[in-house]
């Protein structure tokens, strides 16, 4: 099955699956009988707990900064509302790694109006651990991750981290990776860069990835239209205004 049919099929399933809740809803409000909690509403609730969003603009998150910043700014300014097979891959994923997560929150300032916040997956003494499952062990860690595992290590002050990717039938693969200042220093320029979006309500330019296929804004990016923002080119120009005003980049 080529990608194209997989995220064809994929929201062919989110569309019945939200056709069988709103179903549900329709049910419930023709019926004089009291509302009663349901597994989305369990499947609702949980989710929003495990994946909080950032309102205060002068807070970044590790996620944010070293994923899509076009991504990040959508999930702020124009939520999509994620689907319940969307919900439950991510809470299946989490709670299948939770039992070998110690979490700790971190904080770092990078200047005197904006923070960048984390929560890694576990410190130790010496080190910082990441846990990630994948469909297939790769050869290298992926991009956003080096970038995750080395913000935390500038957060805890550690020495070096290990990112942990397992399969579905419990292989797993080890990467050791050392502090990197320089990879720091480019997480603090996207993190003022999407700092600056957010504050002047520019959306960022694409960032085309294998992660598109499954992103909740797919359709925003990529979908005919006459709006020039929503195809990045207008957001690149008014970023070229916005850094001459500006003398922190």
């Amino acid at each position: 099955m080529s990608g194209v049919q997989k995220v064809q099929k994929e929201k062919i399933l989110g569309k019945v699956q939200e056709k069988i809740k709103e179903g549900i809803d329709n049910y419930r409000a023709a019926s004089d009988a009291p509302a009663k909690v349901d597994v989305y509403d369990v499947i609702e609730q949980v989710f929003a707990v495990v994946n909080p969003s950032l309102q205060d603009e002068s807070k970044i998150s590790v996620d944010e900064v070293s994923g899509c910043l076009r991504s990040a700014y959508l999930d702020r300014k124009d939520p999509a509302e994620p689907t319940h097979k969307q919900m439950m891959s991510k809470l299946m994923e989490k709670s299948a790694l939770s039992i070998l997560e110690k979490p700790l929150e971190g904080v770092i300032e990078i200047d005197s109006k904006l923070k960048l916040v984390g929560r890694a997956d576990r410190v130790e003494d010496d080190v910082v651990m990441m846990f990630r499952t994948e469909e297939e062990l790769p050869e290298m860690p992926h991009a956003e991750h080096f970038m995750q595992l080395n913000s935390y290590l500038h957060m805890f002050a550690k020495p070096e981290g290990v990112i942990v990717y397992f399969d579905k039938d419990g292989n797993e693969m080890e990467f050791i990776v050392p502090k990197s200042e320089k990879l720091f220093g480019e997480t603090k320029r996207r993190a003022r860069i999407l700092n600056t979006l957010l504050n002047n309500n520019v959306i960022p330019a694409l960032e085309p990835s294998t992660r598109c296929m499954g992103c909740a804004h797919n359709e925003k990016c990529f979908y005919p239209s006459e709006d020039k923002q929503k195809w990045g080119f207008w957001a690149r120009g008014k970023w070229r205004e916005l850094k001459a005003k500006d003398s922190i980049f």
